[in-house]
C-alpha cells in the first residue's frame, strides 16, 4: 500500500475534495454601458493568444491568457499598435471567447501594468453596427507607436517548467523502489 501512494505521489496524483464548480455569469448591456466603464477600447485582429499555467502542473480555466491584438482604431484610452491584454484562460471563468483572428473590438481596464479584458465586459467580434456604435461615442484615433500597458513584453506571462516537477517524483520513485527492494529482502530472508 505505501509503494502504491509512493507511485501516486510521483506522478502528482492527489485526491483533494474538488472545489465548487465556477460559472461565468454575464448581465448584457449596451454599447454605451461598455465603453463608459472601460478604461480602454480599441478594435484590431488577434495576432497570438498565449495561456501562461503559474500553478503547474495544476492547471485552471482561471490561469491568465495574453491575448495580443493588431490594433486598428482606438475610440477610448491608448492602445499601442501591438497591444497585449490578459484574461482568464477559459470562459467558464469569464475568460474572452474570441475565435479567428478578427476584427474584434475590445473593451479593457488597466488593472496595475496592463490591461484586463473578460467575457462579461463586451469584447466581442466587430460588426458595422458595433463600429457605428462606436464612432457615434467617440471619434476613432491611432494607436500609439510607444508601448503601452498590457503589451506582450511587459506582463511577462510564461508558465513554470515542468523539471522541478519531474525530478522530485523521479527522487520519490527511486526512493519508493528502494524501501520496497529493503523490505522484500527481509522478508526473503526471514528478518
Amino acid at each position: 500500500m505505501a509503494v502504491l501512494a509512493l507511485l501516486l505521489a510521483a506522478l502528482g496524483v492527489v485526491a483533494l475534495p474538488a472545489a465548487p464548480a465556477a460559472a461565468c455569469d454575464c448581465v448584457g448591456d449596451t454599447t454605451a454601458g461598455f465603453f463608459a466603464r472601460a478604461d480602454v477600447v480599441f478594435t484590431g485582429t488577434l495576432v497570438s493568444r498565449e495561456v501562461s499555467h503559474p500553478n503547474a502542473p495544476v492547471f485552471s480555466s482561471a490561469d491568465p491568457a495574453l491575448h495580443v491584438f493588431a490594433v486598428d482604431s482606438v475610440f477610448k484610452g491608448s492602445a499601442a499598435q501591438r497591444q497585449g491584454v490578459v484574461s482568464a484562460a477559459e470562459g467558464a471563468t469569464c475568460g474572452l471567447e474570441l475565435s479567428g483572428e478578427g476584427a474584434f473590438v475590445v473593451f479593457a481596464n488597466r488593472d496595475g501594468a496592463r490591461y484586463t479584458a473578460s467575457l462579461c465586459g463586451g469584447s466581442a467580434p466587430l460588426t458595422a453596427a458595433l463600429e457605428a456604435d462606436l464612432r457615434a461615442l467617440a471619434p476613432a484615433s491611432a494607436p500609439s507607436a510607444a508601448p503601452r500597458p498590457g503589451t506582450d513584453d511587459v506582463i511577462g506571462v510564461g508558465g513554470s517548467a515542468p523539471w522541478p516537477w519531474l525530478a522530485g517524483g523521479a527522487v520519490v520513485l527511486v526512493a519508493g523502489a528502494l524501501a520496497w527492494r529493503r523490505k522484500r529482502r527481509q522478508v526473503l530472508s526471514g528478518k
